[in-house]
């Protein structure tokens, strides 16, 4: 590798002026904030200093595996500022001007595609070994074949654009300017959005959005692990940001977007360093967490607990990669260029022969199956041995979180989010509830009272001795509940339901509620229980000899609208739209279990079990 390099005399004056002019700039900029939308300007101002604070929090380095901080990138923070700086308070402002000048430091050297900028002293100075004796310090020569590295795997490799070139800033060369200084404790690097222009020369294709940037990186990266591998996956995770922006750098594209598939660039192009899996625990251990979690979440009250999980979505990538392809996560990228976000992903994955909704369905039953074997295909990840090593070290389970265990012995039985769960689904998220049972048949019926727009599905997983797995799902349309019917189960099997629901481009971060109902395959299916907090219906007497009656409180409703069918064990109908006003005969039915449905205006709205004797 050829490198030039240059001694870079002071510009003292040229930097006065341009600090004077962005303050200027600046402070009208401010005014004129003040005067619109002051009070969302404040809030916004708010959030922003706490995910800035949060990016430069010393506590980011992960030297071992037992430490539970996590580091964070400063690039989308520093986006958000300058996308969003009229809405900064002047104090803030102020700040985030300190993140957008470029730092004047004395020397440069070149590689093929980058400049790197350096000092030899003070207190940005790299270290001084040269056992080449060439004038360039080695540490500045690493990260230079680091940097080319990963330019040619990312860029002539896996086929992504170049960044847009800054013309004549940073020394007038156009190449791709890199700082390496003393930065602040916490933080591996970070790319700075420069300026937009629109369109990417680089590309046979028109954006609109893309925008030119630079980076700055660390002199040295002393309590990040190992040195050279911590530079390793800056060098991967940070360039990709900059080609992430020559693409599209507006606001569209969210942190999951950004930070996700960056993050998942460090696997793709260093797969042995892990630094990435310090984000696992965290994905794993809240799979009821939007798996496209975001900084458009951030009124959601346990968004500083949960902020991580923008980078953990790594892992989805990286089962979409291995699944289907690593080319759909760039041609997701590009069709960022014209497509929201959601449209974007479920358009790339449609060149493969499925969608966004059915990768989300496998992902959550791969995230449970966790194998390698090819007998569990689809539901696979390569690696799934190291991060079952590294979850039981750093976590309680080996896999995914379990929200619950139900054991089923042929009796109808209920689970309900609300009483035994943690009250958390999010869109495109899952709860996992173990399930053990002698039955070999049985149904499934998941129900939700919150209205349209509130669908939620169910998947039954078993997974074999042999490595096979056994799937069985429903994902409702509109208005309607998820019902599975589930044959021939093997006892011997690890049996699971995935209670999970997919997703919109507009859905924050609120979390439906849901009651799972497991019962026999012949029992009719229907709400256990949905006539409201002062309202009941009960069976006079049971086991009933002759004459079936009911007990009810059904406040506020014409009783009329209220019906019962009643079926037997093998799902014949003894009764239909029954009053239940009225006594029902049972002298001449056979002795034995019977289920009486209750009937709202024809919807199920409660199941009751008698016994005829």
């Amino acid at each position: 590798m050829n490198f030039y390099s240059t001694f870079k005399t002071s510009q003292l004056p040229i930097w006065i002026f341009v600090l004077g002019f962005i303050g200027l700039y600046s402070i009208s900029n401010s005014l004129f904030s003040q005067n619109n939308n002051l009070a969302e300007d404040i809030e916004f101002s708010k959030k922003w200093e706490a995910r800035l604070n949060q990016a430069l929090s010393p506590n980011h380095s992960h030297t071992n595996r037992g430490d539970k901080s996590h580091r964070s990138c400063l690039s989308m923070v520093l986006l958000e500022g300058k996308q969003n700086k009229h809405k900064l308070t002047e104090r803030l402002q102020k700040v985030l001007r300190t993140h957008a000048i470029r730092p004047d430091l004395d020397f440069s050297v070149d590689s093929r595609h980058f400049r790197f900028h350096y000092d030899k002293t003070g207190s940005n100075a790299v270290s001084s070994t040269d056992n080449n004796n060439n004038d360039i310090p080695d540490y500045v020569e690493f990260m230079a074949s680091e940097f080319e590295s990963v330019y040619k795997k990312e860029i002539e490799e896996l086929g992504y654009i170049a960044p847009p070139s800054d013309g004549d800033e940073g020394g007038g060369n156009g190449f791709y300017d890199i700082y390496i200084q003393n930065l602040q404790q916490g933080y591996y690097g970070a790319v700075n959005y420069e300026q937009k222009v629109g369109d990417n020369p680089n590309s046979s294709v028109v954006e609109t959005e893309a925008a030119t940037s630079w980076m700055e990186v660390r002199n040295n990266y002393d309590g990040f692990g190992l040195q050279n591998d911590a530079l390793k996956v800056t060098a991967a995770h940070e360039f990709f940001h900059a080609i992430q922006y020559g693409y599209n750098s507006s606001d569209s594209p969210s942190y999951f977007a950004f930070e996700g598939s960056a993050s998942w660039m460090e696997e793709e192009i260093y797969p042995r360093i892990d630094d990435n899996f310090q984000y696992l625990d965290g994905v794993f251990d809240a799979p009821d967490v939007a798996v496209n979690y975001n900084e458009k979440d951030a009124n959601d009250p346990d968004y500083f607990d949960l902020r991580i999980n923008w980078y953990g979505s790594w892992i989805y990538f990286q089962y979409i990669g291995e699944n289907y392809g690593k080319e759909v996560i760039r041609t997701f990228w590009e069709n960022l260029r014209s497509q929201s976000e959601l449209e974007a992903l479920n358009a790339a994955l449609i060149t493969k022969g499925t969608t966004l909704n059915t990768a989300c369905e496998d992902y959550f039953i791969a995230n449970i199956v966790l194998s390698a074997s090819s007998v569990s295909q689809p539901f696979t990840y390569k690696r799934a041995a190291d991060y079952i090593n590294y979850l039981r070290e750093n976590t309680d389970s080996e896999r995914v979180r379990v929200e619950g265990q139900l054991d089923y012995s042929g009796q109808s039985k209920v689970w309900d989010s609300k009483q035994q769960g943690n009250r958390r689904l999010m869109r495109f998220s899952a709860d996992y509830i173990e399930l053990t049972t002698q039955q070999r048949d049985f149904k499934v019926e998941i129900t939700t009272t919150e209205g349209t727009g509130s669908e939620i599905g169910v998947q039954f997983v078993a997974l074999k001795a042999n490595g096979e797995v056994k799937v069985v799902k429903d994902y409702p349309s509109v208005g309607e509940d998820a019902k599975i019917e589930v044959q021939d189960v093997n006892q011997n099997d690890k049996m699971y339901l995935i209670v999970y629901r997919l997703g919109k481009l507009n859905d924050d971060f609120t979390s439906k509620q849901y009651k799972l109902r497991i019962a026999n395959i012949n029992e009719p299916l229907g709400i256990e229980d949905n006539l409201g907090e002062n309202n009941y219906f009960k069976i006079a007497s049971n086991p009933i000899s002759n004459n079936l009656r009911f007990i009810y409180q059904l406040e506020n409703q014409n009783l009329k609208d209220y019906k019962v069918n009643i079926t037997d064990v093998l799902g014949r109908k003894m009764t239909q739209n029954n009053s239940i006003e009225k006594t029902i005969p049972t002298s001449k039915w056979a002795k034995g279990t019977y289920f009486v449905t209750l009937l709202y205006n024809q919807k199920p709205v409660a199941v009751r079990k008698i016994v005829v004797q």
